[in-house]
């Protein structure tokens, strides 16, 4: 059973992996870099925090903060470091990669998928209330686009079979929703917000 869905992992990511031009190449490589996640995030943050959450600017700045904790540091110390699986580009010969290394070691499973999918799950569930503001309800769907496109990246790279993805992503919506719980759990304890419909 393992054998099969790495063998269908593996033609997957082949197939995605195979088909690359020259605009993609950078536009791929962009979405993977630290410009794209920063670019992200202070849109983002500031369309929540200034149009929604004026007087709780620091709420979602810390919950950006908790969602990338736990889901990289898990994604690495659960995942990565106990199951071992190379990157296809560690494993596999003729994978396209671009401006960059094959990076660590192990691929599973994707600490980029993990940390995108925690902010798309944290978002959606903060801002998806009918009394949130419209600007505000946009920004999870925003996320998830890009947040797909990221993960995608990292296939088109030679980075992630599809599989580290997908577990990557489920692991970062678990994450996501816990943040999100926290800070629920913690706003209704001590007050800090009025309480919501």
């Amino acid at each position: 059973m393992i054998e099969t869905l790495n063998n269908i992992d593996t033609e997957v990511f082949l197939f995605l992996n195979s088909h690359h031009c020259t605009v993609m190449d950078w536009v791929m490589w962009f979405l993977s870099s630290r410009w794209s996640w920063l670019i992200a995030l202070v849109v983002a943050y500031l369309v929540v925090a200034f149009m929604h959450d004026k007087r709780r600017w620091w709420l979602p700045l810390a919950a950006i903060g908790l969602c990338f904790l736990l889901a990289d540091r898990g994604s690495v110390m659960l995942f990565k470091d106990t199951v071992c699986r190379l990157r296809p580009c560690h494993a596999l010969s003729d994978v396209h990669l671009f401006r960059e290394g094959c990076g660590g070691q192990y691929g599973f499973v994707s600490s980029h998928a993990a940390n995108a999918f925690a902010l798309v799950m944290f978002f959606w569930f903060r801002y998806r209330r009918k009394n949130s503001s419209t600007h505000a309800r946009i920004v999870p769907i925003c996320l998830l686009v890009w947040a797909v496109l990221v993960c995608y990246s990292r296939i088109y790279l030679g980075k992630h079979y599809p599989g580290d993805i997908l577990c990557g992503a489920l692991f970062g919506l678990l994450v996501g929703w816990f943040v999100w719980w926290i800070i629920d759990f913690f706003e209704k304890k001590f007050f800090i917000c009025e309480t919501k419909s």
